[in-house]
């Protein structure tokens, strides 16, 4: 049994490592270099350019770095390389909609709209109405083409989510990513085999240590994974456990047995809605830093 929590314990560390972070590449990468960003953003242009340029010969396909180095770049005045860059930033992933849209900036200041007005339209379809900005420099881009009517109403509709944005900043977010989504769904796989796990061992257990110990693992990792969904999986973990007890396992005849199992089972349920909450906390706790 002990060999059983043990392969849990590292199961868990193993999932979380890989697993539980849904991320895009692009959005670990931003985390990474959130030192070099910091830089180009307090204006620290020469810092910030030997910064990317550095972690571009550590990591030659980090499009986040490319994208910086390119502004950077762009800010030190030579746009033909700031455009290489955000080129070759796209080669290793093209569904980050900043980077076509400093794309299309850039061709903008270089007078070639035509070229500019894909790498926008691609923006704005990338963005997913969270950003103004794409409709902005479309518009921009329609205008120099002598398309005023699609410019108008470019513009129009950048005005129009802005407000949207200022009256629901959670709005767009919440529309990108529903409540029920991948992750939750593999959360809730794990908490089906945890369950099951947990049963066995209320069953088994000769204490109520090991089965309190479980809990406590199992339902702090269910708050770290989901810090604002935690809630729904330490509920189905309870309903699990319950109907796991009493509909698939035999009630003991020993009253002594019977106690120490009840000891485990209801204690588990306690423990899995506090160490939830605490696990939930110390995520949040982690991403204010």
């Amino acid at each position: 049994m002990e060999f059983l929590v043990v392969i849990a314990f590292f199961g868990y560390i193993y999932y979380l490592r890989n697993y539980a972070d849904l991320r895009t590449p692009s959005e670990k990468e931003a985390t990474a270099l959130s030192e070099g960003i910091k830089l180009y953003e307090n204006g620290q242009t020469e810092q910030a350019f030997a910064y990317f340029d550095s972690r571009i010969k550590q990591k030659p396909k980090s499009c986040i770095a490319y994208l910086y180095r390119g502004l950077c770049g762009k800010k030190l005045g030579n746009s033909g390389a700031a455009i290489a860059d955000i080129q070759a930033g796209l080669s290793y992933d093209d569904q980050v909609f900043t980077l076509h849209l400093e794309l299309g900036k850039l061709f903008l200041e270089q007078n070639q709209p035509d070229q500019a007005l894909p790498a926008l339209n691609r923006a704005v379809t990338l963005s997913e109405e969270t950003s103004t900005a794409p409709y902005h420099w479309r518009a921009k881009a329609l205008m120099q083409l002598g398309r005023e009517a699609e410019a108008t109403l470019d513009t129009t509709h950048e005005n129009e989510l802005r407000e949207l944005l200022k009256s629901s900043p959670g709005a767009p977010a919440a529309s990108k990513a529903p409540f029920f989504d991948k992750r939750l769904a593999i959360n809730m796989v794990m908490i089906i085999m945890t369950s099951a796990l947990l049963v066995y061992v209320i069953k088994n257990a000769e204490g109520i240590h090991l089965p309190y110990l479980l809990a406590v693992f199992a339902a702090i990792s269910i708050g770290f994974v989901e810090p604002y969904k935690g809630w729904l999986l330490a509920i189905m973990q309870c309903i699990l456990l319950l109907a796991g007890y009493f509909l698939f396992t035999t009630q003991p005849e020993d009253q002594a047995r019977q106690e120490l199992e009840n000891f485990g089972l209801y204690g588990s349920l306690i423990l899995t809605f506090a160490a939830s909450f605490l696990g939930g906390f110390l995520k949040r706790a982690l991403n204010m830093k």
